[in-house]
């Protein structure tokens, strides 16, 4: 049997274990190879639209294919991490984004490029609900926010990465190569996976009385913060991705270059690796509840810094690094929330609809997106209509902390 890592249905250890670290150690890693998957398209997309001609409403719709591959992903496989184990839904996972990706690097129409995009997101929503709950599971009780939070750094540090090889390589190699390359990263990360992984399957028991599956998680006690978790997770990601996908082309409108908004979506991840570490830290002394809505009513104001006062090239990216620091930094601490609301018995089906569901939000926030550029919008109008949905997100989640702390 392939694997030696900690036993997913077995109580958290008491204090960090060398299996323990090595299984947060892979899922960071691979939170690596998601944040190069999703976030590269951005950085390619105005040669995209230069090469076939596309406008950004079509761009936002090919953003959008990858966020509906997460929600099927999250929803419907990554639930049965719950009955068959971490380890079997990990590895699927990892199989569909390599082969979606190596795909995308021979795709010469718009259609083929979208199915292959809701392919790799299938992938990566499902692995990111598997890898939430194994880091929960794996570390000490005390350091679970800590864990779970860690391993959603992965995704920006790889997009700090992604973001300046593609400034590098695009102009000499093309955007074909950008996708190959990073389905070639992607399956690397398999047989470590297939080693390191067990296949041991959550423990169902008495903290589990509503049920198990999608019906445990309406039970009397997780209803309320299942729907709060659920706006949460929404509203947040209509505005993460919404940055996320579009921060190169508003850098470029607010006065960069291509290369110089390439480098500012990079500071951008950069800015959310380093808040999302420091949330992680600071999770472990200060509530959730209280954190992530201080970090994101912050980011609202940052964003309208960004869109309605002109600065220089430095302050600019400046602020695009600020924002990656309150936005997704703050945002990353709804995972370590969720995780610890649910048991593990439903906690990967928990998180999983919370990304499928949280999914549709993505799906609009992008999409929106590009209908307002292409309508020609005002910055400070763009980034005023986003901060609505930003307030809202945190608003879910102080609802979440309450309900689960009034248990």
């Amino acid at each position: 049997m392939a694997g030696s890592t900690v036993t997913t249905g077995a109580p958290a250890p008491a204090n960090w274990t060398k299996r323990a670290i090595a299984t947060v150690a892979l899922c960071f890693a691979i939170n690596m190879a998601d944040g190069i998957d999703v976030t590269i398209l951005s950085f390619i997309a105005p040669r995209i639209q230069q090469d076939w001609q596309i406008g950004p409403d079509v761009m936002g719709t090919l953003f959008s294919a990858g966020l509906l591959g997460m929600a099927i992903g999250g929803m419907f496989i990554a639930p049965l991490a719950d009955r068959l184990g971490r380890r079997r839904v990990i590895l699927v996972a990892l199989a569909l984004m390599s082969a979606g990706m190596l795909a995308s690097g021979f795709v010469t129409a718009v259609s083929q490029l979208f199915l292959l995009r809701v392919v790799v997101g299938a992938g990566i929503g499902t692995v990111l609900a598997a890898m939430a709950a194994l880091s929960a599971e794996s570390a000490p009780e005390r350091h679970r926010n800590l864990a779970v939070g860690l391993v959603q750094a992965g995704y920006p540090f790889a997009a700090v990465f992604t973001g300046l090889v593609v400034a590098q390589l695009l102009p000499h190699y093309g955007w074909h190569a950008m996708l190959i390359g990073a389905g070639t990263i992607t399956i690397a990360l398999f047989p470590l996976a297939w080693v390191l992984l067990s296949d041991a399957v959550p423990q169902s028991g008495a903290e589990t009385a509503g049920g198990t599956g999608v019906r445990g998680l309406f039970s009397p006690a997780l209803r309320g913060r299942t729907i709060a978790l659920w706006g949460a997770v929404f509203f947040g990601l209509m505005v993460l991705y919404f940055v996320v996908s579009w921060i190169t082309k508003l850098a470029i409108a607010a006065g960069l270059s291509e290369t110089n908004g390439i480098y500012a979506g990079a500071l951008y991840n950069l800015g959310a690796f380093a808040g999302t570490v420091a949330m992680s830290m600071l999770a472990v002394r200060v509530p959730l509840g209280k954190l992530v809505p201080a970090m994101l009513c912050s980011a609202g104001a940052a964003m309208l810094w960004f869109g309605s006062v002109p600065m220089s090239v430095a302050a600019t990216m400046a602020v695009a690094f600020l924002i990656g620091v309150l936005l997704q930094g703050g945002y990353n601490g709804v995972w370590p929330l969720a995780a610890g609301t649910y048991p593990p018995s439903v906690r990967a089906t928990g998180i999983g609809w919370a990304i499928g569901i949280g999914r549709s939000g993505a799906i609009v926030g992008p999409w929106l997106g590009g209908q307002l550029l292409a309508a020609k919008v005002s910055l400070p109008v763009l980034f005023g209509t986003y901060c609505i949905p930003l307030l809202a997100c945190a608003a879910c989640v102080f609802m979440v902390q309450r309900s689960s702390a009034a248990d």
